[in-house]
């Protein structure tokens, strides 16, 4: 075999394997940016939980009781979506994805008397903001 053919299948190995191996450092090293808050995965009956909720609705959000004594809600904006419960009248953002095209910007995740995400685009921002009644999620929705 020619000498120069074996120099470039191997110079195109250890390329390829250089390419893999710092593509597994990029992702490892945004590992954190994919998980939520706590460093915690949703187990599937939490998803299933989740899923199960009710759209919002321009009205009062209705609680959903559970055996912790918490209700959650999803809020879906035009800036992403937000899921806030309340527990012991704490808010608290469970998690908040912005929506495509759009960052996050000043989370106060809480637990604390009150919870906010802000998404902004450009110029345009969307904040969500939560206080708890009792155990029940109240959300303001602000677009500017």
């Amino acid at each position: 075999m020619d000498r120069r053919l074996v120099f470039a299948v191997a110079g195109w190995v250890v390329a390829a394997l250089a390419a893999t191996v710092a593509g597994l450092v990029v992702i490892g090293s945004f590992g954190d940016a994919f998980r939520g808050p706590g460093d915690q995965a949703l187990t599937a009956e939490a998803v299933r939980r989740e899923l199960a909720l009710p759209a919002p609705t321009a009205g009062p959000p209705t609680p959903r009781p559970s055996a912790a004594a918490s209700a959650s809600r999803v809020v879906s904006t035009a800036g992403g979506t937000v899921v806030v419960s309340c527990t012991a009248g704490r808010a608290h953002l469970t998690s908040w994805t912005p929506a495509q095209g759009w960052q996050t910007d000043d989370v106060e995740p809480g637990p604390d008397s009150r919870a906010k995400v802000k998404f902004e685009r450009g110029e345009t921002e969307v904040e969500v903001e939560t206080h708890c009644e009792g155990d029940v999620p109240r959300t303001v929705v602000t677009d500017d």
